[in-house]
């Protein structure tokens, strides 16, 4: 469980942010920034099962098992930050991202609104279908 967290918060640490407050429950978007955007600001508003349904693991979207065991790993990790931390996603903006091949990553630096831990390392995500997912590691 301890590893668990420590790999959340590495994961999500190393990641970054958003800015689109209508965005928790669209589903992955054909754009890397914009899913970015929906997944943290779903966090934001505490709708882990939104938030997780755009993120992926092993290269496939998060289902099943792996569905549960990331809403309460990202429910455990976002409940542990400071309160600021991560309301202060709902105001942050992610930069265009030109997507070319299957992988992209967004340095946490250069989205504008947020502050630590968000800011520090990058966000992966990954193309499957045509459609963006936020790369999230729980084992």
């Amino acid at each position: 469980m301890v590893a668990k967290l420590v790999t959340w918060s590495v994961t999500l640490s190393a990641i970054a942010a958003l800015s689109f407050v209508g965005g928790a429950g669209q589903g992955p978007a054909d754009e890397p920034g914009e899913s970015l955007e929906r997944m943290l600001v779903a966090m934001a508003n505490r709708e882990y099962e939104d938030a997780c349904r755009l993120t992926a693991q092993d290269g496939v979207p998060v289902d099943g098992d792996a569905l549960t065991e990331c809403v309460r790993t990202m429910r455990v990790y976002a409940e542990g930050l400071r309160p600021g931390a991560i309301q202060v996603l709902r105001q942050a903006s992610v930069p265009d991202v030109p997507a070319k091949g299957t992988h992209v990553e967004i340095p946490g630096e250069r989205i504008a609104g947020i502050t630590q831990p968000f800011d520090e390392g990058f966000f992966e995500l990954v193309r499957i279908d045509d459609r963006w997912y936020v790369v999230v590691t729980t084992s």
